[in-house]
């Protein structure tokens, strides 16, 4: 029969599942991959060979079961770090060299993975459940400090429901004891605030001459003259709540008379002040009454020392009264209640998600004031600066994981999705969560892509997306791993991060060690996958920013002279030179601008046992092994610039070709053969290719070209005529690459006739 040529010019429809291969109604599948190993999709069609890792260094504890986390302190827009969480500690990065900085942290390596992050400029709020929210602050390069945040003043949990249960002060402020009438008491209460609010009736003091004695007004004050007098009366308050000290009291109103006046008025203060009166009267009778109105007054006790489950000491920070009370409120955030599990920055309030106590709480800092959650009031009506707190009710309680600002903020939890809505300005009494989708989210943070975010489903073995839809005025998304099942069946994702340029790639650490390239823009209805293998077991990934692109770095665990070793290494950027001696195409790679050449290579203790490959001035020699940290060139051949590491192979294989309905039916199950393949190359070289891994050849760019140091890599159509062996009923091209050169195929037309 006639052979039937037929193109894929694009491979935007990325990895695709076995149980997807017979799927030839779908577009992707015109567009996709049966596999893509070693593999990145690039969005605007063509399919590349993965870029090589470059070494950077070993983590702090290489050679022990440790985990690390990897994770970005974005400071300005060239200027970013590699943060390098471990047990116990925290390492500073930059451009893939270690800084010398390392600091301690309260978290074991084992905690790593709940640790949750939110920045601003250059400090950094770190999250975790079980330990006080840590700071992060850089002042320097070479000066960095991790500190516990020290409240200005911390939120408080719900007023006890128990009204039996009352906490009675032995004074108001200063050192005092409280005694309850329960044992609610722990040692792990030191250290911890309790806020108390007590009803404090209204009082009045009198003076005819003199100084009164002083009234504690929580509200509104009332002075008042009666009689006929020559002198001046004076209304003095003390900026210290009233400590007795006659210089801590100043003038707040003035009022004289020459037998002619009475003043009476009336005001309002807007802090619990302590307020006294004195006269001094030169003729005639005058009697001054102040007073203060009732009102509820709230205090602060914070523990310093417990003695029993019944009495504990404190420091008071100006109670109402010794009355006892059971409107008192425990710290939100302490060794028994537990810590935040989440943090992000939404209309300039630091907001907080989550805690073992309070596992579906939202808490919203002051409007500009990130470290304080008090709450004040005017005329009896919070303002709306105050700190803001809503519960996200839902008939199952389900644990706040994350939290993501964009325009609306995102609440994910175990179980749903939630959004509080940024069109209008939050405030203490205009705030309304909002439930979304319902699928739940895992432990791994999502991932916001322009308008949308990535996430990670509950259990941890599907990804789907969410944004806003204008038609359903909701947030909507879809499984992104429908067609791609088997990438992710039977593992889970165990970290994950975007970079930006070039491509849009997202990246999920598998919990075999292998990692899934998302290639994703949405706008274009582009998200293609691919995976990534190498010679040992990838654990975290984090991308950096550096200058116009992103820089993406692993934590690698290798066999390296017989010891399992831990490793940081950075992915190698995009190149398009014509010139393989400037790609690195091998892992762990170490790379050499050398002054003079030379002949052995040292410095390899990372690649120590490993047989590596060596690109040396243009020239790949073949394989070798690393020996006492080092390799040496055949020949007596010195060279000055080099890469050297650890090889990997690329796999592309296309599903059952397809030609739609022919005037004879559907070309499925015919048997056929694929007699020639023209590739569509840029800037490649090397690789095999044939109808399955059984029946491959060399692809052959130029009979008469000799590799001897010169550039080598093609741009353009090479046509490849196919195995003989190559009849069956699907139809397929595969390919493998293994030399380290780069490889970017950007369509392949088959040339395919059918036998039957």
């Amino acid at each position: 029969m006639k052979p039937y040529y037929a193109i894929q010019p694009a491979f935007t429809g990325g990895e695709l599942s076995e149980d997807v291969s017979n799927r030839v109604d779908l577009d992707k599948y015109q567009l996709g991959l049966k596999q893509a190993e070693n593999a990145i999709i690039r969005p605007y069609g063509s399919v590349h060979k993965r870029p090589g890792m470059i070494y950077c260094g070993r983590v702090k504890y290489a050679a022990e079961d440790k985990a690390v986390l990897l994770q970005e302190f974005d400071f300005l827009t060239d200027l970013s770090y590699l943060l390098e969480f471990g047990d116990k500690y925290l390492r500073i990065w930059r451009d893939g060299v270690y800084l010398g900085v390392e600091l301690t942290t309260p978290f074991s390596s084992s905690e790593l993975s709940k640790l949750r992050f939110t920045q601003s400029v250059d400090v950094m709020y770190i999250c975790s459940g079980t330990h006080p929210v840590q700071k992060l602050l850089r002042y320097a390069e070479d000066d960095w400090e991790m500190t516990e945040v020290a409240w200005d003043m911390p939120p408080f949990c719900d007023v006890n429901k128990d009204t039996d249960c009352k906490i009675h002060p032995s004074g108001v402020s200063g050192s005092i004891s409280l005694v309850a009438t329960r044992n609610i008491f722990s040692a792990d209460n030191v250290g911890d605030i309790i806020k108390m609010e007590q009803y404090v009736g209204g009082k009045s003091v009198e003076v005819a001459n003199g100084t009164s004695d002083k009234v504690l007004v929580g509200k509104t004050w009332k002075i008042i003259t009666h009689g006929t007098w020559t002198g001046t009366v004076w209304l003095q308050y003390s900026e210290s709540k009233g400590t007795g000290e006659a210089t801590d009291w100043k003038t707040l109103r003035t009022y004289t008379s020459s037998n002619d006046y009475n003043p009476s008025e009336s005001g309002d203060v807007e802090e619990y002040t302590y307020m006294r009166i004195t006269t001094a009267v030169t003729s005639g009778s005058c009697k001054a009454t102040l007073s203060s109105y009732p009102y509820t007054h709230t205090g602060y006790v914070t523990i310093t020392s417990v003695k029993d489950g019944l009495q504990v000491q404190g420091t008071a920070d100006c109670l109402g009264s010794t009355e006892p009370t059971s409107e008192w409120y425990w710290q939100a955030w302490s060794k028994t209640n537990g810590y935040p599990y989440c943090a992000t920055f939404f209309q300039d309030r630091l907001v907080f998600g989550g805690s073992p106590k309070e596992p579906q709480r939202v808490w919203m800092s002051r409007s500009g004031d990130y470290e304080n959650f008090s709450v004040d009031k005017e005329s009896g009506t919070v303002t709306d600066d105050s700190a803001v707190t809503a519960d996200l009710l839902s008939r199952k309680a389900c644990v706040i994981n994350h939290m993501d600002a964009g325009n609306d903020l995102i609440v994910f939890t175990e179980g749903n999705s939630w959004t509080i809505s940024g069109s209008e300005t939050v405030t203490p009494s205009s705030i309304t969560p909002r439930n979304q989708e319902n699928y739940g989210v895992s432990d791994i943070p999502p991932l916001r892509v322009g308008n949308r975010v990535v996430y990670v489903q509950r259990r941890g073995s599907i990804i789907r997306d969410t944004g806003y839809d204008y038609n359903t005025d909701s947030y909507v998304g879809m499984d992104l791993t429908l067609l791609s099942k088997d990438l992710i069946s039977g593992k889970t994702i165990v970290d994950d991060a975007f970079a930006q340029e070039s491509d849009s790639l997202l990246y999920f650490v598998r919990s075999d060690g292998v990692m899934l390239i998302l290639t994703y823009v949405i706008d274009q209805k582009v998200y293609a996958w691919s995976h990534v293998v190498t010679d040992g077991q990838i654990e975290s990934v984090a991308s950096v920013n550096y200058s116009n692109r992103d820089d993406v770095y692993v934590v690698v665990r290798r066999t390296v002279g017989g010891k399992q070793m831990r490793f940081i290494e950075r992915f190698d950027h995009d190149r398009t030179s014509t010139s393989q001696q400037d790609y690195v195409m091998l892992d762990s790679a170490v790379i050499y601008e050398l002054d003079k050449a030379a002949h052995i290579i040292t410095g390899l203790e990372n690649l120590e046992g490993k047989t590596v490959r060596v690109l040396a001035d243009n020239y790949l020699y073949n394989p070798m092994t690393v020996a006492g940290g080092k390799v040496t060139l055949p020949d007596g051949v010195a060279a000055k610039r080099l890469v050297i590491g650890i090889p990997y192979t690329m796999y592309l294989e296309q599903p059952n070709w397809d030609a739609g309905n022919t005037e004879s039916g559907t070309v499925q199950g015919r048997k056929k053969t694929v007699t020639k393949a023209i590739l569509r190359l840029k800037n490649s070289f090397g690789g095999w290719i044939g109808p399955d891994a059984g029946h491959l050849q060399e692809i052959i760019y130029d009979p008469h070209h000799l590799e001897t140091g010169e550039a080598v890599l093609v741009t353009g159509d090479t046509t490849v005529t196919l195995h003989e062996k190559g009849v069956n009923t699907e139809g397929r091209t595969y390919i493998r690459h293994e030399t380290p050169y780069p490889f970017t195929l950007s369509a392949i037309i088959r040339e395919v006739t059918f036998l039957g």
